[in-house]
């Protein structure tokens, strides 16, 4: 009986540890784009809910996208080169990335990436 329990218990924070945490507000940029940030967490909290209803884990994953061989995923960067840069006002910036096999990220008027740099000096990041 008492290992039944502790299995049960061992079960449970298993679910918890694979709960989707809600973004912080400042995480928003409160610019209506879409997807927003809690946009995908209601999603991800919705399906998380529909799988520990079911017991069935392989339900987290959602369908995968078609439209970039790249992988973009919203809580992990993807490296990319930078083909193009061009300064179009004095704070505006058009940037171009080279992507795998001329693919296209596919993204909506509205949609934005957040970028951050690193440098490679010799072969190493910086």
């Amino acid at each position: 009986m008492m290992g039944e329990r502790e299995e049960d218990d061992d079960i449970e924070e298993a679910w918890l540890q694979l709960r989707p945490m809600e973004p912080l507000p400042s995480q928003c940029c409160g610019s209506g784009c879409s997807p927003c940030v809690f946009d995908l967490y209601h999603q991800n909290l919705a399906r998380w809910e529909a799988a520990r209803a079911s017991k069935d884990r392989s339900l987290l994953h959602g369908p995968e996208s078609q439209s970039c061989p790249s992988k973009l995923n919203p809580k992990t960067f993807v490296a990319f080169c930078i083909s193009a840069m061009d300064r179009l006002t004095k704070d505006t910036y058009r940037v171009r990335f080279a992507l795998p096999g001329n693919s296209q990220l596919g993204l909506q008027p509205g949609q934005h990436l957040i970028l951050r740099y690193a440098q490679v000096v010799g072969g190493w990041w910086s």
